[in-house]
């Protein structure tokens, strides 16, 4: 009879240690999630960053839909130095600029940036064949924390914020809260000097806009 029992015992005290050995992994795997969610920030889908070595302020957009970050590059330039490629071009912290406020040299809301060329990136663009564009390396900070990211380079002046963030930097480093902006960093002051007049509702990807839309919320369509 004790034979019989051990017999039957057997299978179950085998299907209980696949159970044990099945929690204990889901467990493990939870502990890792709940570790990786915690070490990640909350940031608002706007943000403020910093670019180094000039700390120039600028604001962010953080879109979980473009893959690749993309910065905002005036009269890009390339040239050789120390065998290398490297490219040179013009950022401003405000979209809006005049050209003058470029060639002026005069403006602080203009710095010249040169640095390796890291790679060229096929850019994918909805309903348009795809567009080659160079790709940088930048050094940035935000919310106080230094990063490293690869930028396009592309002219931004349609779009109200020069710095986009895409997933590829994102996902080791923030979850979006799409309801929320600068939760992390303070609001740049609004700046109405050195400015162009506002560009028409098409051209700000805003036609289908209701008027008591947040400013913040408009299109950004093309990355």
């Amino acid at each position: 009879m004790t034979n019989i029992i051990c017999l039957l015992m057997k299978p179950l005290t085998r299907c209980l240690l696949v159970a044990l050995m099945f929690m204990a992994t889901s467990q493990l795997q939870a502990a890792d999630n709940s570790k990786e969610l915690s070490e990640k920030v909350i940031l608002g889908w706007i943000e403020n960053v910093h670019l180094q070595p000039s700390n120039l302020k600028a604001k962010a957009k953080l879109d979980t839909g473009a893959k690749t970050s993309s910065i905002h590059a005036k009269n890009i330039e390339f040239f050789e130095k120390d065998g290398d490629r490297w490219v040179r071009f013009q950022f401003a912290n405000n979209t809006r600029l005049k050209a003058s406020s470029y060639t002026s040299g005069k403006s602080k809301k203009v710095i010249t940036i040169e640095t390796p060329l890291t790679r060229s990136a096929l850019i994918k663009h909805h309903k348009h064949s795809s567009v080659e564009r160079p790709v940088v390396t930048l050094p940035f900070t935000l919310n106080d924390v230094e990063y490293e990211a690869e930028f396009t380079l592309t002219d931004r002046s349609k779009f109200l914020y020069p710095v986009l963030l895409g997933r590829r930097f994102l996902k080791n480093v923030a979850i979006v809260d799409p309801g929320n902006t600068f939760l992390r960093t303070r609001t740049i002051p609004r700046e109405e000097s050195d400015t162009a007049e506002p560009a028409p509702e098409q051209n700000s990807q805003n036609s289908t806009a209701s008027p008591t839309q947040n400013k913040n919320e408009k299109a950004d369509i093309a990355q």
